[in-house]
Protein backbone atom coordinates (compact mmCIF):
# COMPACT_ATOMS: atom_id res chain seq x y z
CA UNK A 1 0.00 0.00 0.00
CA UNK A 2 1.41 3.55 -0.91
CA UNK A 3 1.07 5.82 1.77
CA UNK A 4 -0.36 9.00 1.87
CA UNK A 5 -0.81 11.65 4.27
CA UNK A 6 -4.29 10.53 6.45
CA UNK A 7 -5.92 14.04 6.27
CA UNK A 8 -4.98 15.11 2.73
CA UNK A 9 -4.58 11.72 1.05
CA UNK A 10 -3.94 13.58 -2.63
CA UNK A 11 -0.48 13.68 -0.39
CA UNK A 12 2.25 11.48 -0.59
CA UNK A 13 4.25 10.66 2.74
CA UNK A 14 8.02 10.15 1.15
CA UNK A 15 11.71 9.98 2.57
CA UNK A 16 13.78 12.65 3.64
CA UNK A 17 16.67 11.20 2.19
CA UNK A 18 15.35 10.47 -1.80
CA UNK A 19 11.91 11.93 -1.43
CA UNK A 20 10.58 8.26 -2.62
CA UNK A 21 6.64 7.30 -1.92
CA UNK A 22 6.90 5.03 1.57
CA UNK A 23 5.14 1.69 0.38
CA UNK A 24 3.32 0.03 3.54
CA UNK A 25 3.54 -4.10 3.22
CA UNK A 26 -0.01 -5.54 3.00
CA UNK A 27 1.22 -8.40 5.64
CA UNK A 28 2.31 -8.51 8.38
CA UNK A 29 5.75 -10.82 9.68
CA UNK A 30 5.48 -11.71 13.12
CA UNK A 31 8.94 -11.50 14.82
CA UNK A 32 9.91 -13.54 17.86
CA UNK A 33 9.60 -10.16 20.70
CA UNK A 34 6.59 -8.84 21.11
CA UNK A 35 7.04 -6.86 24.20
CA UNK A 36 5.42 -4.08 26.30
CA UNK A 37 6.51 -2.13 29.04
CA UNK A 38 5.33 -2.01 32.42
CA UNK A 39 5.69 1.18 34.11
CA UNK A 40 5.63 1.60 37.81
CA UNK A 41 7.18 4.99 38.13
CA UNK A 42 4.69 7.54 39.00
CA UNK A 43 2.33 4.21 39.75
CA UNK A 44 1.40 4.62 35.69
CA UNK A 45 0.49 1.40 35.54
CA UNK A 46 -0.07 -0.28 38.60
CA UNK A 47 -0.81 1.26 41.84
CA UNK A 48 1.07 1.31 45.82
CA UNK A 49 0.41 -1.45 47.26
CA UNK A 50 -2.57 -0.56 49.84
CA UNK A 51 -4.50 -4.38 49.61
CA UNK A 52 -1.72 -7.09 48.29
CA UNK A 53 -4.45 -9.10 47.00
CA UNK A 54 -5.41 -6.40 45.25
CA UNK A 55 -2.43 -5.76 43.90
CA UNK A 56 -1.74 -9.17 42.65
CA UNK A 57 -5.07 -9.38 40.79
CA UNK A 58 -3.64 -6.01 38.90
CA UNK A 59 -0.68 -7.81 37.93
CA UNK A 60 -2.47 -11.28 36.76
CA UNK A 61 -4.64 -8.48 34.78
CA UNK A 62 -1.48 -7.86 33.14
CA UNK A 63 -0.28 -10.81 32.69
CA UNK A 64 -3.95 -11.48 30.94
CA UNK A 65 -3.64 -8.58 28.54
CA UNK A 66 -0.30 -10.15 27.40
CA UNK A 67 -2.16 -13.43 26.57
CA UNK A 68 -5.00 -11.37 24.62
CA UNK A 69 -2.46 -9.63 22.55
CA UNK A 70 0.02 -12.36 22.40
CA UNK A 71 2.48 -10.86 24.33
CA UNK A 72 5.31 -12.63 25.37
CA UNK A 73 7.88 -10.23 27.11
CA UNK A 74 7.21 -8.02 29.78
CA UNK A 75 10.00 -5.19 30.71
CA UNK A 76 8.99 -4.53 34.46
CA UNK A 77 10.34 -1.32 36.05
CA UNK A 78 11.55 -2.52 39.07
CA UNK A 79 14.22 0.70 39.61
CA UNK A 80 12.44 3.99 39.18
CA UNK A 81 14.31 6.69 41.72
CA UNK A 82 17.09 5.09 43.31
CA UNK A 83 14.93 2.76 44.92
CA UNK A 84 13.80 -0.66 44.71
CA UNK A 85 10.92 -2.69 43.91
CA UNK A 86 12.42 -5.96 45.51
CA UNK A 87 14.62 -6.67 48.18
CA UNK A 88 17.90 -4.81 48.68
CA UNK A 89 20.49 -4.19 50.97
CA UNK A 90 21.70 -1.11 49.46
CA UNK A 91 18.38 0.75 47.46
CA UNK A 92 15.48 1.70 49.50
CA UNK A 93 11.94 0.21 48.73
CA UNK A 94 10.04 2.30 46.36
CA UNK A 95 7.39 5.10 47.02
CA UNK A 96 5.73 4.01 44.06
CA UNK A 97 5.38 0.42 45.48
CA UNK A 98 5.18 0.78 49.47
CA UNK A 99 4.05 3.95 49.39
CA UNK A 100 6.81 5.71 51.46
CA UNK A 101 10.52 5.41 50.32
CA UNK A 102 12.20 2.62 52.79
CA UNK A 103 9.12 1.34 54.13
CA UNK A 104 8.88 -2.55 54.53
CA UNK A 105 7.79 -5.08 51.80
CA UNK A 106 4.85 -7.36 53.04
CA UNK A 107 5.92 -9.58 50.60
CA UNK A 108 8.67 -10.03 47.79
CA UNK A 109 6.51 -9.34 45.25
CA UNK A 110 9.28 -9.03 42.80
CA UNK A 111 9.98 -12.68 42.82
CA UNK A 112 5.74 -13.55 43.08
CA UNK A 113 5.51 -11.60 39.75
CA UNK A 114 8.48 -13.34 37.98
CA UNK A 115 7.32 -16.60 38.97
CA UNK A 116 3.71 -15.45 37.65
CA UNK A 117 5.01 -14.76 34.38
CA UNK A 118 7.32 -17.56 33.71
CA UNK A 119 4.24 -19.79 34.75
CA UNK A 120 2.26 -18.00 31.38
CA UNK A 121 5.73 -18.36 29.25
CA UNK A 122 5.91 -14.96 29.28
CA UNK A 123 10.00 -13.39 29.59
CA UNK A 124 10.54 -10.87 32.55
CA UNK A 125 13.23 -8.43 32.14
CA UNK A 126 14.12 -6.00 35.26
CA UNK A 127 14.12 -2.15 33.82
CA UNK A 128 15.98 -0.10 35.70
CA UNK A 129 16.84 3.88 35.92
CA UNK A 130 20.02 3.88 36.79
CA UNK A 131 20.84 7.31 37.62
CA UNK A 132 17.56 9.07 38.37
CA UNK A 133 16.68 10.01 42.07
CA UNK A 134 13.91 13.17 41.77
CA UNK A 135 11.26 13.69 39.20
CA UNK A 136 12.07 16.39 36.91
CA UNK A 137 10.18 19.25 34.90
CA UNK A 138 10.24 21.12 38.45
CA UNK A 139 8.25 20.08 40.40
CA UNK A 140 9.66 19.41 43.28
CA UNK A 141 13.07 21.50 44.89
CA UNK A 142 15.84 19.71 45.38
CA UNK A 143 16.09 19.84 49.17
CA UNK A 144 12.19 18.67 49.36
CA UNK A 145 12.28 15.72 47.20
CA UNK A 146 15.51 14.72 49.28
CA UNK A 147 13.64 14.81 52.45
CA UNK A 148 11.25 12.04 51.60
CA UNK A 149 13.88 10.06 51.09
CA UNK A 150 15.11 7.13 52.69
CA UNK A 151 18.72 7.46 54.32
CA UNK A 152 19.80 4.09 52.81
CA UNK A 153 19.30 6.18 49.39
CA UNK A 154 22.33 6.73 48.04
CA UNK A 155 21.31 10.18 47.18
CA UNK A 156 20.84 10.76 51.07
CA UNK A 157 24.48 8.64 51.94
CA UNK A 158 26.53 10.77 49.73
CA UNK A 159 25.14 13.83 49.20
CA UNK A 160 27.71 14.77 46.51
CA UNK A 161 27.41 12.10 44.41
CA UNK A 162 24.26 13.68 42.78
CA UNK A 163 24.11 16.73 40.34
CA UNK A 164 21.06 18.68 38.77
CA UNK A 165 19.56 20.29 36.00
CA UNK A 166 18.59 23.48 35.11
CA UNK A 167 15.34 22.82 36.66
CA UNK A 168 15.89 21.73 39.90
CA UNK A 169 16.09 17.36 38.80
CA UNK A 170 18.66 15.32 40.89
CA UNK A 171 20.43 12.78 39.26
CA UNK A 172 23.38 10.10 40.32
CA UNK A 173 26.38 11.86 39.13
CA UNK A 174 27.69 9.62 36.38
CA UNK A 175 31.27 10.48 36.44
CA UNK A 176 31.64 9.62 40.19
CA UNK A 177 33.43 6.25 40.81
CA UNK A 178 30.78 5.78 43.75
CA UNK A 179 28.40 5.80 41.41
CA UNK A 180 29.54 3.32 38.67
CA UNK A 181 30.03 1.06 41.50
CA UNK A 182 26.64 1.38 43.14
CA UNK A 183 25.09 0.92 39.75
CA UNK A 184 26.75 -2.47 38.79
CA UNK A 185 26.38 -3.45 42.07
CA UNK A 186 22.96 -2.91 42.31
CA UNK A 187 22.25 -5.07 38.67
CA UNK A 188 24.53 -7.74 40.39
CA UNK A 189 22.36 -7.88 43.45
CA UNK A 190 19.67 -7.97 41.23
CA UNK A 191 20.37 -10.68 38.84
CA UNK A 192 22.05 -12.59 41.80
CA UNK A 193 19.03 -12.74 43.85
CA UNK A 194 15.90 -13.09 41.08
CA UNK A 195 15.47 -15.27 37.97
CA UNK A 196 14.75 -12.22 35.70
CA UNK A 197 15.55 -13.04 32.17
CA UNK A 198 17.65 -9.84 31.49
CA UNK A 199 18.24 -6.31 32.35
CA UNK A 200 16.74 -3.29 30.24
CA UNK A 201 17.66 0.33 30.83
CA UNK A 202 15.51 3.31 29.41
CA UNK A 203 16.34 6.90 27.68
CA UNK A 204 17.32 8.40 30.95
CA UNK A 205 21.07 9.20 31.03
CA UNK A 206 22.02 12.86 31.57
CA UNK A 207 18.84 14.67 31.86
CA UNK A 208 17.06 15.65 29.16
CA UNK A 209 17.51 19.43 30.32
CA UNK A 210 21.12 20.77 30.57
CA UNK A 211 23.25 20.23 33.52
CA UNK A 212 23.28 22.69 36.32
CA UNK A 213 26.27 25.39 36.27
CA UNK A 214 26.14 25.11 39.88
CA UNK A 215 25.67 21.31 40.61
CA UNK A 216 27.17 19.36 38.08
CA UNK A 217 30.10 17.11 37.06
CA UNK A 218 33.02 19.38 35.98
CA UNK A 219 35.26 18.79 39.35
CA UNK A 220 35.48 15.39 38.51
CA UNK A 221 35.96 16.68 34.58
CA UNK A 222 39.20 18.09 35.75
CA UNK A 223 40.65 15.24 36.70
CA UNK A 224 40.27 13.60 33.18
CA UNK A 225 43.32 11.97 32.45
CA UNK A 226 43.47 13.01 28.67
CA UNK A 227 43.43 17.11 29.10
CA UNK A 228 42.16 17.44 25.43
CA UNK A 229 39.21 15.63 25.74
CA UNK A 230 35.84 17.66 25.43
CA UNK A 231 33.04 17.94 28.26
CA UNK A 232 30.90 16.24 25.50
CA UNK A 233 33.44 13.25 24.90
CA UNK A 234 33.97 12.87 29.17
CA UNK A 235 30.89 12.79 29.58
CA UNK A 236 29.39 10.24 27.13
CA UNK A 237 32.80 7.99 28.45
CA UNK A 238 31.26 7.91 31.66
CA UNK A 239 28.32 6.61 30.84
CA UNK A 240 29.59 3.95 27.95
CA UNK A 241 32.20 2.70 30.69
CA UNK A 242 28.86 1.53 32.81
CA UNK A 243 26.94 0.12 29.86
CA UNK A 244 30.25 -1.72 29.03
CA UNK A 245 30.53 -3.07 32.52
CA UNK A 246 26.79 -3.49 33.58
CA UNK A 247 27.23 -5.91 30.22
CA UNK A 248 30.27 -7.55 31.74
CA UNK A 249 28.76 -8.15 34.84
CA UNK A 250 25.80 -9.80 33.32
CA UNK A 251 27.51 -12.24 31.12
CA UNK A 252 29.87 -12.97 33.74
CA UNK A 253 27.23 -14.19 36.22
CA UNK A 254 24.99 -15.64 33.19
CA UNK A 255 25.80 -15.48 29.33
CA UNK A 256 21.97 -16.29 28.71
CA UNK A 257 20.67 -12.90 30.57
CA UNK A 258 20.30 -10.35 28.13
CA UNK A 259 21.19 -6.84 28.30
CA UNK A 260 19.86 -3.75 26.39
CA UNK A 261 19.30 0.05 26.30
CA UNK A 262 15.56 1.95 25.07
CA UNK A 263 17.36 5.48 24.24
CA UNK A 264 15.70 8.19 23.12
CA UNK A 265 15.39 7.45 18.89
CA UNK A 266 17.53 10.19 17.67
CA UNK A 267 21.77 9.45 18.07
CA UNK A 268 22.56 12.09 16.00
CA UNK A 269 21.03 14.02 12.72
CA UNK A 270 23.17 13.84 9.74
CA UNK A 271 23.27 17.32 9.60
CA UNK A 272 25.72 16.78 12.47
CA UNK A 273 26.95 13.86 11.95
CA UNK A 274 27.62 11.90 8.72
CA UNK A 275 26.41 8.75 10.11
CA UNK A 276 22.99 9.98 11.78
CA UNK A 277 20.02 9.97 10.57
CA UNK A 278 17.77 11.86 8.13
CA UNK A 279 15.66 14.42 10.32
CA UNK A 280 14.10 18.14 10.37
CA UNK A 281 16.09 21.26 11.69
CA UNK A 282 16.47 21.51 15.48
CA UNK A 283 16.26 17.66 16.59
CA UNK A 284 17.40 16.59 20.32
CA UNK A 285 20.35 14.32 19.94
CA UNK A 286 21.09 11.66 22.14
CA UNK A 287 24.52 11.49 21.91
CA UNK A 288 25.56 14.90 22.52
CA UNK A 289 23.02 16.10 24.92
CA UNK A 290 22.23 12.88 27.29
CA UNK A 291 25.66 11.37 25.78
CA UNK A 292 24.25 8.37 25.40
CA UNK A 293 26.35 6.66 22.61
CA UNK A 294 23.79 4.10 21.26
CA UNK A 295 25.42 4.09 18.20
CA UNK A 296 28.97 3.05 19.78
CA UNK A 297 27.02 0.69 22.05
CA UNK A 298 25.59 -1.13 19.07
CA UNK A 299 29.10 -1.21 17.02
CA UNK A 300 31.36 -2.05 20.15
CA UNK A 301 28.49 -5.05 21.53
CA UNK A 302 27.90 -3.80 24.79
CA UNK A 303 24.32 -4.93 24.40
CA UNK A 304 22.56 -8.07 23.45
CA UNK A 305 19.13 -5.68 22.04
CA UNK A 306 18.30 -2.20 21.07
CA UNK A 307 15.24 -0.38 21.46
CA UNK A 308 15.59 2.63 19.59
CA UNK A 309 11.81 4.79 20.88
CA UNK A 310 10.59 5.88 17.35
CA UNK A 311 7.71 7.26 18.66
CA UNK A 312 6.95 9.63 15.86
CA UNK A 313 4.61 9.14 13.15
CA UNK A 314 4.93 8.57 9.43
CA UNK A 315 4.01 11.92 8.25
CA UNK A 316 6.57 14.25 11.15
CA UNK A 317 8.59 16.52 9.58
CA UNK A 318 11.15 16.41 11.85
CA UNK A 319 12.21 12.59 12.57
CA UNK A 320 9.75 10.00 10.63
CA UNK A 321 8.95 6.78 11.80
CA UNK A 322 9.98 5.39 8.53
CA UNK A 323 13.17 7.36 7.89
CA UNK A 324 14.24 6.64 11.49
CA UNK A 325 13.23 2.80 11.30
CA UNK A 326 15.31 2.10 8.50
CA UNK A 327 18.16 4.34 9.70
CA UNK A 328 18.62 1.73 12.72
CA UNK A 329 17.90 -0.92 10.64
CA UNK A 330 21.30 -0.20 9.06
CA UNK A 331 23.22 0.70 12.20
CA UNK A 332 22.62 -2.94 13.21
CA UNK A 333 23.78 -4.67 9.92
CA UNK A 334 26.77 -6.57 10.76
CA UNK A 335 26.36 -6.40 14.61
CA UNK A 336 24.95 -9.52 16.96
CA UNK A 337 22.72 -6.69 18.26
CA UNK A 338 19.04 -7.54 18.14
CA UNK A 339 16.95 -4.65 16.94
CA UNK A 340 13.81 -4.17 18.31
CA UNK A 341 11.25 -1.20 17.47
CA UNK A 342 9.74 1.42 19.82
CA UNK A 343 6.36 1.89 19.18
CA UNK A 344 3.90 5.25 20.68
CA UNK A 345 1.19 3.15 21.53
CA UNK A 346 -0.32 6.54 23.27
CA UNK A 347 -0.29 8.61 20.96
CA UNK A 348 -3.25 6.71 19.15
CA UNK A 349 -5.93 8.79 18.73
CA UNK A 350 -3.99 12.40 19.19
CA UNK A 351 -3.81 15.29 16.79
CA UNK A 352 -2.69 14.55 13.68
CA UNK A 353 -1.34 11.10 12.09
CA UNK A 354 -1.94 9.38 15.46
CA UNK A 355 -5.66 10.25 14.56
CA UNK A 356 -5.55 7.48 12.10
CA UNK A 357 -6.56 3.99 14.16
CA UNK A 358 -3.66 1.99 11.88
CA UNK A 359 -0.91 4.28 12.55
CA UNK A 360 0.58 1.59 14.46
CA UNK A 361 -0.79 -0.92 12.53
CA UNK A 362 0.99 0.34 9.61
CA UNK A 363 4.27 0.69 11.59
CA UNK A 364 4.46 -3.20 12.42
CA UNK A 365 3.98 -3.90 9.08
CA UNK A 366 6.90 -1.84 7.62
CA UNK A 367 8.93 -2.22 10.32
CA UNK A 368 8.93 -5.91 10.79
CA UNK A 369 9.27 -6.10 7.06
CA UNK A 370 12.99 -5.57 7.79
CA UNK A 371 15.19 -8.78 8.70
CA UNK A 372 17.33 -7.23 11.08
CA UNK A 373 13.74 -6.00 12.79
CA UNK A 374 13.19 -8.68 15.60
CA UNK A 375 10.30 -7.63 17.46
CA UNK A 376 8.15 -4.51 18.86
CA UNK A 377 7.61 -3.26 21.67
CA UNK A 378 4.71 -1.12 23.21
CA UNK A 379 4.65 1.48 25.16
CA UNK A 380 2.96 1.35 27.68
CA UNK A 381 0.78 -1.57 29.34
CA UNK A 382 -2.51 0.61 30.28
CA UNK A 383 -2.70 1.82 26.45
CA UNK A 384 -3.84 -1.80 26.14
CA UNK A 385 -6.83 -1.63 28.75
CA UNK A 386 -7.65 2.42 28.16
CA UNK A 387 -11.13 3.10 27.52
CA UNK A 388 -10.26 6.37 25.69
CA UNK A 389 -9.10 7.71 22.35
CA UNK A 390 -6.46 4.32 22.18
CA UNK A 391 -9.21 1.90 21.99
CA UNK A 392 -10.12 2.13 18.35
CA UNK A 393 -6.20 1.75 17.27
CA UNK A 394 -5.31 -0.82 20.00
CA UNK A 395 -7.88 -3.14 18.89
CA UNK A 396 -6.72 -2.95 15.32
CA UNK A 397 -3.62 -3.49 16.58
CA UNK A 398 -5.01 -6.85 18.59
CA UNK A 399 -6.57 -8.17 15.11
CA UNK A 400 -2.70 -8.10 13.73
CA UNK A 401 -1.00 -9.90 16.73
CA UNK A 402 -3.12 -12.04 16.45
CA UNK A 403 -4.89 -11.56 19.86
CA UNK A 404 -7.58 -13.20 21.87
CA UNK A 405 -10.89 -12.40 21.34
CA UNK A 406 -12.37 -11.20 24.48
Amino acid sequence: MKLYKYKEPNIKVTYMSNNEQVVIPETYIEKEVRAMWVSNVANIDLPTIEDLDEYKRQVLKIFDTCEAYHINLIYFQIRTNNDAFYQSKINPTSRYLVGKEGNPLKEDILKWVIDEAHHRKIELHGWCNPYRVSMGRGQYKPEEWLATCDPLNLAVRLPNSTILDTEGQIILNPAKQVVKDHIVDTIKEIIENYEVDGIHFDDYFYPYKPVSDKVNDLAEYEKRVNHEQTLTEFRKDQVTEVIKKVYQTIKTHNPKLEFGVSPFGIWKSKSSDSRGSYNGPGVFESCDLQYADSYKWVKEGYLDYIVPQIYWGFENKSASFHDMTTWWVDVVKGTNVKLYIGHAAYRLGREGEFENKMEIVNQLKFANQFEEVKGNVFFTYHTFIDDNQVKPGMIEVKKLLGGKNE
